[in-house]
């Protein structure tokens, strides 16, 4: 069991981009702005690991509290979604779990991972969303309620890691991996209601294979994306400007926009390390 505290200054980016009067687009000329508070985290966690014959395995809580958090904020009448400031928020939590258990016995070795991650705000505030279809509107601007236990953007919750290898050869290993996320909420949903809901959770397999030729030589084989699963890994709430395929600004709308994850790739090279 482990306790801990740290702390982080706010970086250039944050302390010159914090004016909610001057909004910066990233990336920006940086100038003078408010300052922002440090970021106070104090930490707790628990594990074990252990082995019996040819299992090995680990498990471990752990709990994390920030005071002062920085989060990027619209500005306000801003609706493009990438014109805002950072500021201070309040507190925020991530806990969780983290737990694996692994068998090898000669050329086969198996393992499987799974983390539970629950990243949420702790503290009440209002911020400028003008496209979460929730928000309310307030002195020009379209405000939504932050609460304590809504679920941070951007951050699954479950993660599952399954992979199985198997050694032919002494030099000569090829493995497979299955890797799991679970849905996710987009920007701008920071109060978890937007209709268009969370960014569904998605499973990519990759291949690796690689050769040791020698103490400082190794060619390797992997393969990404397996089979070229259509999925997206972000989201961010923001304007259609192109509602019919053409930009028109009188019939733009509200949309939540996904970021694509990568498609199907096959990379070969070398390795080689000059201190081997």
């Amino acid at each position: 069991m482990s306790y801990s505290e740290g702390m982080r200054a706010p970086t250039p980016v944050e302390l010159t981009c914090a004016d909610p009067d001057a909004p910066c687009k990233l990336p920006n000329a940086f100038l003078a702005d408010p300052p922002l508070d440090a970021v106070i985290a104090k930490t707790v966690e628990w594990g074990a690991r252990g082995s019996r014959d040819d299992f090995k395995w680990s498990f471990a809580l752990y709990n994390t509290d920030l005071k002062n958090d920085i989060q990027f904020i619209n500005a306000a009448g801003s609706t493009v979604g990438n014109a805002g400031f950072f500021d201070n928020v309040g507190d925020t939590r991530r806990r969780g779990l983290e737990a694996g258990v692994g068998w090898g016995n000669g050329n086969v070795r198996l393992r499987t991972d799974y983390s539970y991650t629950e990243a949420t705000f702790e503290s009440t505030f209002d911020i400028n969303s003008p496209n979460n279809s929730s928000n309310t509107t307030v002195g020009g601007n379209q405000i939504i309620t932050v609460n304590p236990g809504n679920k941070m953007p951007n951050i699954p919750e479950h993660t599952f890691k399954v992979r199985a290898e198997y050694a032919p050869l002494g030099a000569w290993v090829t493995g497979i991996t299955a890797n799991y996320f679970s849905e996710i909420y987009a920007r701008g949903d920071e109060n978890n209601q937007d209709v268009n809901g969370t960014i569904p959770g998605y499973t990519v397999v990759n291949l690796d294979s690689t050769y040791q030729a020698s103490k400082s030589l190794q060619i390797f084989f992997k393969v990404t994306n397996l089979f070229d699963e259509s999925y997206e890994n972000m989201g961010i709430l923001g304007q259609n400007f192109f509602v019919d395929g053409t930009f028109n600004n009188s019939t733009n709308r509200a949309e939540q926009f996904r970021g694509l994850g990568a498609p199907l790739g096959a990379f070969l090279g070398i390795k080689y390390s000059f201190d081997g």
